[in-house]
């Protein structure tokens, strides 16, 4: 049943977060961009952290395929597999002060960075996060969430092709035909090029911060964080 759950929260997030992306053209002529952006954030915490709980509460569930725990370099694998699962998945922050409506939220893209790497990053970071966790529990419950997960993902990813060609029509064409969806595939076919310079920036040097506060307070994380206690997590 826990299998079944895990998938559903990944659609229950899919609908709300995908949906509210879909309306926000038609809803900020309404309601005011700042506005707007607190209720998304609002209604993905609402969301995800129950999900995350959930997560944590049941990753052995099923089947135990395997246990590698013991192992020092599985150990190693899957911290830097995480590790460069993370420099995918923070581009999505990169305009926090957006986020958080210090600056007025606005339609836009990038089209340098990781962009060049590969379009949707954070497909990338999430199948790279799924991995690294399914090689440490090994459990089939993280098979369920490998699927929910980035099941969601590729549909997000389509989706935001599809919201931007239709805002931004050809600008957006342009990028589709010089970016790729498989990480490196338009760098290897020369449509791209890997510019070194454009991943200097503070940006990354807070990801390194971010990964070595969550490597070291990870277990600490789990056992006293209010919600997780609420939630009846023991480790």
């Amino acid at each position: 049943m826990s299998h079944i759950i895990i998938i559903l929260f990944a659609i229950l997030f899919g609908i709300a977060h995908s949906g509210m992306a879909a309306i926000r053209p038609k809803v900020e002529q309404y309601i005011p961009p700042r506005i707007y952006r607190i209720l998304f954030v609002i209604v993905s915490f609402l969301i995800s952290i129950p999900w995350l709980v959930y997560l944590v509460n049941h990753r052995y569930d099923g089947l135990r395929l395997f246990n590698f725990q013991s192992y020092p370099i599985i150990h190693a694998l899957v911290f830097v597999i995480a590790t460069i699962a993370f420099f995918f998945l923070y581009p999505g922050t990169f305009r926090f002060s957006e986020i958080v409506t210090l600056n007025k939220p606005t339609q836009r893209f990038y089209t340098t960075g990781i962009m060049r790497i590969t379009r949707h990053p954070q497909l990338t970071g999430m199948s790279l996060w799924c991995l690294s966790h399914f090689l440490w529990v090994g459990s089939s419950f993280m098979i369920a969430t490998a699927i929910g997960l980035i099941g969601y993902h590729l549909f997000a990813a389509w989706h935001c092709d599809q919201r931007r060609l239709k805002l931004f029509g050809k600008e957006y064409q342009d990028l589709m035909n010089t970016t790729s969806l498989i990480p490196f595939k338009a760098i290897i076919e020369g449509k791209q090029v890997f510019v070194f310079k454009e991943f200097i920036d503070k940006a990354y040097f807070w990801i390194i911060v971010f990964i070595a506060t969550v490597y070291y307070l990870h277990p600490a994380i789990y056992k006293s964080f209010p919600g997780f206690k609420y939630f009846g997590i023991s480790l």
